[in-house]
């Protein structure tokens, strides 16, 4: 009997064996259909793609909610978008310089996003990024209805070889920079706006000299000279450097000279602060106008960030203050636009190095898709924002905006503004119901106004962008013609030491030593043959809301 049952328990394991190696091998074979989990999820991410892109490090990424490299939205973006991306932090105040380090080492990522037009047209020239027409005639739905619906996008794409190496994002054109005066001080000096370039100096003059805080200190400045208002006073003037003379591109002197002439006036009269050329990227004068001690400032209207940046600071500081957005007044060459945006603005090519081209399209299609429009926009329905009487999204939270969203702007460079219409602009985004931002709101309608009226003229060729990209031998004499800006430093802060007639002098005779009559031969014929092709001003105004 033990003989028989330890032969029949022999029989059952080996039953058991039989069925179980049955098992493991269907489970082998059906592994092998389906591959491992591991081959699985490789396969999956090849089918998606993979990329790196760059992104812009402000500094600006709340700890809360991660790091440039990691965050809320480059989440968002790899679980929402077709292909899978990793983020390379680029320093925002030297992405030029960072960025050719990473093409001479050979690792610069896929996507390129960057501002700087001279640095994208040397990518051009040195043939590090790809052409992209073919590309996006054979895998582009998104772009390519772009390109249709708005052809200023291919014109501004294409360079001299007739290829488009560029992507970029539509906007409305509207006020970008305003110049502000405090209109509480015209009221107490009992001054009017200026409409004219003398009267501008004499309102700056009583702003310097007449106590118009009251504080009984002679501690204000009539005007700012740094940064974007010194800027502006060249807009006054025409100073853009290349004009529009008899149908021809030149090089303008004239309004050289008088701008300059106009800001050693404002110099030596005391109206301004005598260290601005020490504040290089204009923080200095930020401080001076919302501590209240700056009367005329020029600011911006474009972002809600710009509320934080030039409005509410000044009204914490200083609840009485008043101010008002104005037209820049007339000089003897006209008058024009303070600073308008650039509704057609390129921001992202490819790198020629890229594996997977398609991946990049598929990616830059998503970017410009109107989801993600709308969430890099506004968040979330019913989490950062719920639908108001107008159709406009309507923050929840402000603090979770501030937290989650605000910061997110460089996700936005494929955005096209234009197509999620007026909800898009800044004054939806202000709430009415703040008093402090329907002020703010007031001067957005004020800045467009002054910028955009019938008596107001746009100065510029075009936007700086789209002058044509130069050979490396012009952009190094281009480069170096910069030091001429320095000769008329000089002559701002010299006195009677160094004349406005010496430093122009000089600047003529430096202009020709370092090759500028190159760059007027090469945009002169550019403008020559290309005035009908070309993004021109005459474009730009094709964005403006009728």
């Amino acid at each position: 009997m033990n003989h028989l049952k330890k032969k029949k328990t022999m029989v059952l394991s080996f039953t058991l064996i039989v069925a179980l190696a049955g098992i493991l091998a269907a489970c082998s074979k059906d592994e092998a259909a389906k591959g491992t989990p591991t081959a699985a999820k490789e396969e999956a991410t090849a089918k998606r793609g993979q990329l790196t892109a760059t992104f812009y490090d402000r500094g600006t990424v709340p700890q809360q909610v991660g790091n440039v490299e990691k965050n809320n939205w480059t989440q968002y973006v790899n679980e929402k978008g077709p292909v899978d991306v990793k983020f390379v932090p680029i320093p925002r105040g030297e992405s030029v310089q960072k960025l050719n380090v990473l093409f001479a080492s050979g690792s610069a990522p896929d996507i390129i996003h960057e501002f700087d037009s001279p640095f994208r047209n040397q990518l051009y020239a040195t043939k590090q990024v790809l052409p992209i027409d073919d590309l996006i005639e054979k895998n582009s739905t998104v772009y390519k209805k772009l390109l249709q619906k708005y052809p200023e996008l291919k014109k501004a794409a294409t360079k001299p070889d007739g290829k488009m190496y560029e992507f970029g994002r539509v906007q409305r054109l509207v006020g970008f920079q305003a110049l502000f005066i405090r209109n509480d001080w015209l009221k107490k000096l009992n001054l009017k706006v200026p409409q004219t370039t003398e009267e501008l100096l004499q309102v700056a003059k009583a702003f310097a000299e007449m106590d118009p805080d009251g504080n009984g200190k002679k501690d204000t400045y009539g005007i700012a000279l740094s940064s974007e208002t010194g800027g502006a006073v060249d807009a006054m003037f025409q100073n853009f450097t290349w004009v529009i003379d008899n149908d021809k591109l030149i090089k303008d002197w004239e309004r050289a000279e008088t701008a300059l002439a106009f800001k050693k006036q404002i110099y030596d009269s005391g109206l301004t602060d005598k260290d601005f050329l020490a504040d290089k990227n204009g923080q200095k004068s930020i401080q001076d106008w919302v501590s209240g001690k700056t009367g005329i400032f020029v600011g911006r209207t474009i972002d809600t960030v710009n509320f934080k940046t030039y409005y509410e600071p000044l009204k914490k500081n200083v609840p009485t203050a008043e101010v008002i957005a104005i037209k820049l007044p007339q000089s003897k060459f006209g008058r024009f636009a303070v600073g308008l945006n650039n509704p057609v603005q390129m921001t992202t090519m490819i790198n020629s190095t890229t594996k997977d081209p398609v991946a990049a399209i598929k990616y830059v299609d998503f970017m410009a898709s109107d989801e993600a429009a709308k969430a890099f926009r506004y968040g979330f329905e019913n989490v950062h924002y719920t639908v108001g009487p107008n159709g406009c999204p309507v923050q929840k939270d402000p603090e979770k905006y501030k937290m989650e969203i605000s910061w997110n702007v460089d996700f936005q460079l494929l955005m096209q503004q234009i197509e999620m219409g007026d909800c898009a602009q800044v004054e939806a985004q202000l709430n009415q119901d703040v008093p402090l931002e329907k002020e703010f709101i007031e001067l957005v309608k004020q800045n467009n106004e002054a910028n955009m009226a019938s008596d107001v003229q746009y100065g510029r060729v075009t936007a700086a962008e789209h002058f044509p990209s130069l050979p490396s031998d012009l952009q190094l004499i281009l480069t170096n013609t910069a030091q001429i800006t320095d000769i008329y430093n000089k002559a701002i802060v010299s006195g009677s030491n160094y004349t406005v007639e010496q430093a122009m002098k000089d600047a003529r005779k430096a202009w020709g030593d370092l090759g500028g009559k190159q760059l007027e031969d090469y945009y002169g014929k550019w403008y020559s043959e290309q005035k009908d092709k070309a993004f021109l001003a005459a474009d730009m105004m094709k964005f403006m809301k009728k």
